[in-house]
């Protein structure tokens, strides 16, 4: 009888013990890796010629960390203004920075470690290739599973030859895969097209194609949670300064922009107000709208002083802040026709003329505080 029992007891125990694993077998197998995937990063060969006779260089190389020039400051939530943003261009310390402009959200065009509700808020960016992406897609979803919740932005300006360089029907397919696998991994992401450099006839031509082949390959409508575009205002020529043709067009010229036409409001304006334009025409009227770069990237022997720079950054605040429309606008953000901005950038060498801020002081430039200032002036 004794022998029985234990027999039993054993079993019982092995029961326990195979229960036990197979419970922590399938914990482990719904848990992020807290080790994330590796791969590389496919560059293009091409450089760029954004502004005329300037040294050839990437637009957006992430320097090293800066040291943290003062006290991170608490920030308020309530206080940290919801559209006006930031790009960081090279590393630095988004709390420090985010407080110093009263800002509450930056994009690095990188994927961070960090949770949608840290405080500034990050957008996560996916920087594609011709038949790659970076982060490699096994990161993207290991990235998003552990840190829910974020905006992910597909792509940065795939249009120009010396940034993504893909050609409409690439974007559509790495898109699709993209979309997919990050939605998988976390449902509550919002998904982003990456932006195109700017609201040109021939870059709206090149979403068209997005769009068609996008319906050609998958039988539906693009999906997006978010659209973005850039407020650039560039010369569109083949062989010559600005943003070139874009891949997979075989036109020698679109809108030949000047030097002079890079800082015109009017221009500015109308390519924003033809985005929208152009995704109420295609069924996107309802989806928000976000301007992740904009800016003077001329210098002030190109006719850009540092007082251009700050009036330019006063009135294209104002004008976003305030512009509406009812046939175009956002119904559900009464009717503005862009939801958020972020200015280009926080400081970079190549492109000083529009930095907010001296990453070695710690201390905002006059654009910087012109961009703190209006915030303040014009919290809800």
């Amino acid at each position: 009888m004794n022998r029985f029992v234990t027999k039993r007891r054993q079993l019982l125990l092995a029961i326990l013990i195979l229960t036990i694993l197979v419970f922590v077998s399938a914990c482990q197998a719904s848990t992020p890796n807290p080790e994330p995937p590796k791969g590389d990063y496919c560059n293009s060969s091409k450089q760029e010629t954004l502004l005329p006779t300037q040294p050839a260089s990437p637009l957006v190389t992430p320097g090293p960390q800066a040291e943290k020039p003062g006290a991170t400051p608490i920030l308020d939530p309530n206080l940290l203004s919801k559209r006006a943003g930031f790009g960081m261009a090279n590393r630095a310390d988004p709390e420090y920075w985010a407080g110093a402009l009263e800002s509450g959200w930056y994009l690095t065009w990188s994927v961070e470690k960090r949770s949608s509700g840290q405080i500034p808020e990050h957008w996560q960016t996916v920087r594609l290739g011709s038949n790659c992406m970076y982060p490699i897609l096994s990161y993207s979803r290991w990235a998003a599973a552990l840190y829910p919740g974020s905006v992910w932005i597909i792509g940065n300006e795939p249009d120009v030859i010396w940034q993504d360089n893909v050609t409409p029907e690439e974007f559509a397919r790495l898109y699709h895969d993209a979309y997919q696998a990050i939605k998988a991994a976390d449902p509550t992401a919002r998904l982003a097209v990456g932006g195109i450099s700017q609201g040109t006839p021939l870059r709206l031509a090149y979403l068209d194609r997005v769009l068609a082949e996008y319906q050609r390959l998958y039988h539906g409508v693009l999906p997006a949670d978010w659209w973005t575009v850039h407020g650039y205002v560039l010369r569109e020529q083949h062989q010559s300064w600005g943003v070139e043709i874009p891949p997979g067009f075989s036109n020698l010229q679109g809108v030949l922009r000047e030097v002079k036409d890079h800082g015109r409001l009017d221009l500015f304006e109308e390519q924003i107000v033809a985005f929208r334009r152009w995704m109420a025409n295609n069924g996107f009227r309802n989806t928000p709208l976000a301007l992740t770069e904009f800016g003077i990237l001329m210098p002030a022997k190109y006719g850009y002083p540092t007082d251009f720079v700050v009036q330019y950054l006063y009135n294209t605040f104002d004008w976003l802040q305030n512009i509406k429309d009812d046939q175009l606008g956002l119904p559900s953000d009464a009717n503005h026709l862009v939801q958020r901005w972020a200015w280009f950038s926080l400081a970079y060498d190549l492109y000083p003329s529009p930095n907010l801020g001296n990453l070695a002081t710690g201390e905002l430039t006059p654009i910087g505080a012109a961009f703190r200032d209006y915030v303040i002036k014009n919290r809800p």
